[in-house]
């Protein structure tokens, strides 16, 4: 019956693997439960026969590990649950010992196993490939029948008549379900071993055994990889590797080889304590040491703010540059694909200026306008440095050492310095980049990195987030690249369910195009937990790396959390570190702490009082980690704050009662491009999370194709907005509830028929129909035959437009869905017999600019 306890470390680490998505979207809530009470029936039968003795002073223990319940959240705090729910049956039923010993048990394994998650999650990111293995994999391969050699930390396999390249990494390995199995089978032979030489051999038996496994059970899978016909699609015979079951069921014979090896005899649990100083001291040393470790980890320096005197390096840009102007002139792919817009934006709350080399003034692209620098320069030096307190570096060129000396010198006396790389080493951007950030223990990866499945990745804010998310809720990227940091590094994104593919430098993009269907390109990837944004303390100073740049582009920069995410980092970059050493501190004692409580244990007789001892322990670790939790998180918010927007040139979007305007994960949003060119007339476009948002942050509130109601306080709301001198945009297609809001202003819209012989040709080149919605009332300012589409009313200061043909706004081209084109879009592109996109996009610019009061007040150019 006690070998039972072996066999529920299976359901344990189950729970975990159905629970958290480290390989790709959880199994859920309900397998990862059902997993987690089979482990608890199965550690109840192990117990059936155990003699147990309780101590009602126990039931103390209740308290601490109650409100750690409920500051450490699901689902790492099911071990607590658990632990809580042993101490109430031994209250309730103390009789039902076999139960409560079942329920405590599986609740120390799964305290422990988030413990160790924890050091995991900041392990794994920076840790995958275990290159040193491929020679001995590659040697034990020979004994298995499979044709195998190592080569630059690779192992190659020849099979169905090809050479497969697999990289070794502790995801292929097993790595995350076996650390899972070892911390549970250390606790039965911690339990189980009467003398520590018989408990250290066994560890020690048990890590070597762990090692063979690993290598053996690798090369099984490779085999299974082959064992017959891959598909077309390569990749799906990889799921072997990452598969919750397969990874349960590959771990399987080791828990019974285990099982074998170290049966458990006799067991008896015994909860009286008399108190002495030794335990006090493990007691006290257990609460110190996890409040200093997590304290280690999660402790973030609020630092000295600075005055927020930002230089962006254009002597290096060769992607991204800011230095076009994006206007109503220059259009194309070009024209969006860069950073103008995110450079003028900063310049609104912080002192930014541009720094390019003498040959920008040879620069010339064909309809664009040129910004006027605020610097020239052939290098970066520290004494143009010294003036600043941030550098953005963006997709560069190659700098030379004197260069990069300056830069790490500057950041050492207290400057921040901003990376943004992208993907599969893109025109050696990855390379020159490491140029830098290997001198802060930081290197960009060349690979090009999505979710697992290979979607687009999706974040969402977790648990403990750092100080530069605490404004992004979430973050859709546009494929990046791997980070890698130093265990000093601070994760400020960690990207779960990931997949690292190389690069492939025959193709435009670098990505794998031209042999996407080779199966020999499915094995040398990476997966799991792929860094996606790492930050660095180094001297006085601060840096921050991220490997998409495709989101900073002017077609993205607004939405999709990427402009939270440039915010936090200017926040972030934007102080000198006052508490340089905070962190080596807490974990120097945090491990001085755990030294203590080994040393003390390991020099004291526990007998049969392990489990009272562990119990204490965990009661007091649990509630230390709760303090570290609520003392050092970070506070967050749904949003950025208004004094990040200049109210007069913002045009805030109602993302509340609004239909998608823009994409949002895998919704694609209607009015992206119409949204996208409010920025060629210098307005900063911003998505409210509600119209209460977006009146205070936006002179300009733009409401499209409602589809939730305005309640009456509301309502009321938005005609003082507009009376105190702002204004409204509606955009309408058919009637509704709104219609209530434009009453209120005098205007009101009816339905002109559609008649028997229509004539599709659009007056002044719009693809705007004289049949559909029109309006009565107002100032007319847009007839087609006798349709009024658009119309304002002056109301106080302030005032209020509508249109009601919002559809020739949307995306697309010849009415498929929309009128507007794309971001890549340039009025030349449409045949004007069937409209004139250059006439719509006017159009948008005559609501904006003239209409709306809004003036170009761009940069000088010359």
């Amino acid at each position: 019956m006690k070998q039972m306890l072996w066999l529920s470390l299976i359901p344990l680490t189950a729970f975990w693997l159905f629970a958290v998505d480290i390989y790709g979207p959880s199994l859920g809530l309900v397998p990862a439960l059902l997993a987690v009470l089979f482990g608890v029936a199965l550690s109840v039968i192990g117990f059936w026969e155990t003699a147990a003795i309780f101590n009602k002073k126990f039931l103390f223990l209740l308290i601490p590990l109650s409100v750690s319940c409920f500051v450490i959240t699901f689902p790492y705090n099911v071990g607590l649950i658990l632990c809580v729910s042993a101490l109430l049956i031994s209250w309730l039923a103390p009789h039902f010992k076999a139960i409560w010993l079942g329920f405590l048990f599986a609740g120390i394994i799964e305290c422990i196993d988030a413990l160790f998650l924890m050091i995991y999650y900041i392990f794994a990111p920076n840790n995958h490939q275990v290159e040193w293995l491929s020679f001995a994999l590659s040697f034990l391969s020979d004994f298995t029948g499979m044709s195998a050699g190592s080569n630059d930390g690779l192992l190659f396999v020849y099979a169905q008549e090809k050479i497969f390249p697999f990289t070794v990494t502790l995801e292929k390995l097993g790595f995350y379900p076996w650390i899972l199995i070892f911390i549970g089978s250390m606790m039965l032979l911690f339990l189980s071993s009467q003398d520590k030489h018989i408990l250290l051999k066994r560890i020690i038996s048990v890590i070597l055994i762990s090692i063979t496994y690993l290598l053996l059970r690798f090369l099984v899978l490779i085999h299974v990889f082959f064992s017959s016909d891959l598909p077309e699609y390569a990749k799906e015979r990889t799921d072997i590797f990452i598969n919750p079951w397969w990874l349960l069921f590959g771990f399987l014979p080791l828990v019974l080889l285990l099982l074998r090896m170290y049966p458990i005899s006799e067991l008896n649990i015994d909860f009286r304590l008399h108190a002495d100083r030794r335990l006090a001291i493990i007691f006290t040393a257990a609460f110190v040491g996890l409040f200093c470790m997590t304290s280690a980890a999660i402790f973030q320096d609020p630092g000295e703010e600075k005055e927020g005197r930002i230089l962006v390096d254009e002597i290096h840009s060769i992607w991204e540059f800011s230095t076009l102007k994006l206007d109503k002139n220059w259009y194309g792919e070009n024209s969006t694909y860069n950073a103008y817009s995110m450079i003028e934006w900063l310049n609104d709350t912080y002192i930014v200026h541009r720094i390019v080399s003498p040959s920008y003034k040879y620069l010339t692209v064909p309809g664009a306008t040129k910004i006027m620098p605020d610097m020239v320069s052939q290098n970066l030096t520290y004494d143009i440095l010294k003036n600043y307190d941030i550098l953005i570096i963006k997709t560069p060129s190659h700098y030379d050492s004197k260069e990069v000396d300056a830069i790490v010198n500057f950041v050492e006396n207290g400057g921040g310095l901003f990376l943004i790389g992208d993907h599969t080493n893109f025109a050696g951007t990855g390379t020159n980049l490491n140029q830098i950030s290997k001198r802060f223990g930081i290197t960009f990866g060349y690979d090009m990195v999505n979710t697992i499945d290979g979607k687009l990745y999706y974040y969402k804010r977790g648990q403990l987030p750092h100080f530069i998310v605490r404004y992004m809720p979430n973050l859709d990227f546009m494929t990046g690249c791997s980070l890698v940091a130093s265990l000093s590094s601070e994760s400020v994104i960690r990207g779960f369910g990931m997949g690292a593919d190389p690069g492939e430098y025959a193709s435009v993009g670098f990505f794998r195009e031209t042999r996407n269907n080779d199966p020999t390109q499915a094995t040398d990837t990476i997966w799991g937990l792929i860094n996606q944004c790492v930050a660095v303390k180094y001297g006085n100073g601060r840096v921050v790396a991220f490997p998409d740049s495709t989101i900073i582009s002017n077609f993205r920069i607004f939405f999709g959390g990427s402009p939270n995410l440039v915010i936090g980092v200017m926040e972030y970059l934007n102080r000198k570190n006052t508490f340089e050493n905070a962190q080596l501190f807490f974990f120097l004692l945090g491990l001085i702490a755990a030294g203590l409580v080994a040393y003390i244990m390991g020099k004291t007789d526990l007998g049969d009082k392990k489990m009272a001892i562990f119990v204490i322990i965990l009661a007091l670790s649990s509630l230390s980690v709760s303090m570290a939790l609520s003392a050092f998180s970070i506070e967050t918010e749904d949003s950025i704050p208004s004094q990040f927007y200049a109210k007069n040139h913002t045009i805030s979007f109602d993302g509340e009662h609004s239909d998608l305007i823009v994409s949002q994960e895998d919704e694609y949003g209607q009015y992206e491009t119409f949204f996208i060119w409010t920025q060629r007339v210098n307005l900063t476009p911003l998505i409210s999370n509600s119209l209460e948002e977006a009146m205070a942050k936006g002179r300009i509130v733009a409401i499209i194709d409602p589809i939730k109601p305005l309640s009456q306080d509301v309502m009321v709301r938005a005609i003082d907005y507009v009376n105190e001198g702002n204004s409204i945009l509606l955009m309408i297609n058919s009637e509704g509830s709104w219609s209530f809001l434009a009453k209120y202003f005098g205007l009101k819209t009816y339905q002109i028929a559609e008649p028997y012989n229509t004539n599709d040709i659009s007056t002044d080149g719009l693809p705007i129909k004289p049949w559909g919605l029109a309006i009565k009332g107002g100032k007319s300012l847009l007839t087609i035959n006798d349709r009024t589409v658009l119309s304002e009313v002056n109301y106080g200061k302030g005032k209020f437009i509508l249109f009601t043909d919002s559809h020739v706004f949307r995306n697309g081209l010849y009415g498929n869905p929309g009128y507007m084109g794309y971001s890549s879009s340039a009025p030349s592109m449409v045949d004007k017999k069937s409209y004139d996109l250059s006439s719509l996009y006017n159009l948008e610019y005559y609501i904006l600019e003239d209409l709306l009061m809004v003036k170009n007040n761009s940069s000088t150019t010359n």
